[in-house]
């Protein structure tokens, strides 16, 4: 195998813009995780790599992030980094600082939380992501089968407890599990631990609400059970509505949590990903999830919701942002370096946001939660949007929010209000 591949794979970066992850599925399966970890690695930390080998890739961070990608493609420094990379077998720094991120975006993020929030956060997010698996209850109810199954696999690295969630194992390195038979019979998801902390919130706002943090990037506290396992047998079976569900990460952990009983109802407006999260209830075993595809449309959802409002005990509106909390498992997306990412038709993310919030938060009964959240940091995304709810949601009440992560998971932000009339 020869260094060019990552080159190649980089110039089509360049080209296309397309994912990594698209990109990666084109590459030959034998070459495939080596050109993932050192082109993720490149793509997160570039300019502390080219500090590290001796190359020079520009004269300044601020000019290497203002470079075309027709720059960047043909940029033969970023070439001889890339050759160097693949040839030091991994032997490089596992973190960076704010060199490694758009001007624009380290600007933001100053003005909205200070330097040295900032700088904490362009550590966690420039460092390798974790490989991170939500133990299903058939697993937690027979972790020894699972530990010695995983255990007996030499090429997984070892696995550790969560600092977030009860349901969370983290390997040490990266991870090949999907091939697995302990996965495919369900016993355990590839889901990272801030989203688990939502998921389980979303239920169980009140005992989850220690776990969260008012500023981003605060690490765990050392020796805190946010979550026991008595708690985790005591939670009541709902009624719950999972808005812009995707692929149904965190419906599945519902309904995982509620052992099976109450409802989880995935909403969205993509059949394909409603047809994957069926794949993957089939692999859970959990009969208590039912995908649901709404119209896209403004006015036709809008009339078509009107049927179930006041249905739901829990309203989850995972709503779509600008990603940053997850720029560590998604690096390609900030080399795109436009200024906070625009919705669909040109609407502003926050307008979008605002939106859905309004359309779902209807289905929450009397006495019920509606949840907001976001894998984001942007504080108008976050702190602005839960000022924004409590003044145009006259009938609920705020009861706690906060940021999770990005040390050690995904960066993310939820809110929970109660409605009251």
């Amino acid at each position: 195998m020869k260094s060019a591949i990552l080159s190649e794979v980089f110039a089509e970066l360049c080209e296309t813009q397309t994912h990594l992850d698209a990109l990666l599925s084109n590459v030959h399966v034998l070459q495939r995780k080596k050109v993932a970890v050192y082109l993720g690695a490149f793509l997160r930390r570039p300019l502390t790599l080219a500090e590290h080998f001796g190359v020079k890739v520009a004269d300044t961070a601020e000019e290497f992030w203002d470079m075309s990608f027709i720059r960047l493609k043909k940029n033969e420094g970023i070439h001889e980094l890339l050759k160097k990379i693949w040839e030091s077998g991994g032997d490089y720094p596992n973190q960076g600082s704010e060199i490694d991120f758009p001007t624009h975006l380290v600007n933001e993020w100053t003005a909205d939380w200070g330097p040295e929030v900032t700088k904490k956060m362009c550590m966690f997010l420039s460092q390798d992501p974790l490989t991170t698996i939500r133990l299903h209850r058939r697993a937690r109810e027979d972790e020894e089968k699972l530990k010695a199954t995983l255990g007996a696999i030499e090429e997984l690295p070892k696995l550790r407890l969560g600092n977030y969630s009860i349901l969370a194992r983290v390997f040490k390195g990266f991870a090949k599990i999907q091939k697995i038979d302990l996965f495919q019979e369900g016993w355990f998801e590839i889901q990272d631990e801030g989203s688990q902390v939502m998921s389980i919130y979303a239920l169980e706002s009140e005992l989850m609400k220690s776990a969260l943090s008012p500023v981003p990037s605060v690490a765990p506290k050392k020796d805190m059970v946010f979550f026991n396992k008595t708690m985790l047998q005591n939670i009541v079976p709902r009624t719950v509505i999972d808005a812009c569900s995707g692929a149904g990460g965190k419906a599945l952990a519902m309904a995982d949590l509620m052992r099976g009983q109450g409802r989880v109802f995935a909403y969205d407006i993509y059949e394909k990903k409603l047809l994957n999260l069926r794949k993957r209830t089939d692999r859970s075993q959990d009969r208590n999830v039912q995908g649901v595809l709404v119209k896209a449309n403004d006015e036709a959802r809008t009339e078509q919701l009107k049927a179930f409002y006041l249905s739901a005990d829990r309203v989850l509106v995972d709503c779509p942002c600008a990603g940053y909390g997850v720029l560590r498992r998604n690096p390609d997306s900030k080399w795109n370096r436009k200024p906070v990412a625009l919705a669909e038709n040109h609407v502003d993310i926050t307008e979008l946001q605002q939106k859905i919030i309004l359309d779902y938060a209807p289905l929450t009964k009397v006495g019920g939660e509606l949840i907001y959240g976001v894998c984001t940091f942007a504080k108008k995304e976050t702190l602005d949007q839960v000022e924004w709810m409590k003044e145009h949601l006259p009938n609920f009440e705020l009861k706690s929010f906060g940021f999770i992560g990005p040390y050690d998971t995904d960066g993310f932000f939820m809110a929970a209000f109660e409605r009251k009339k």
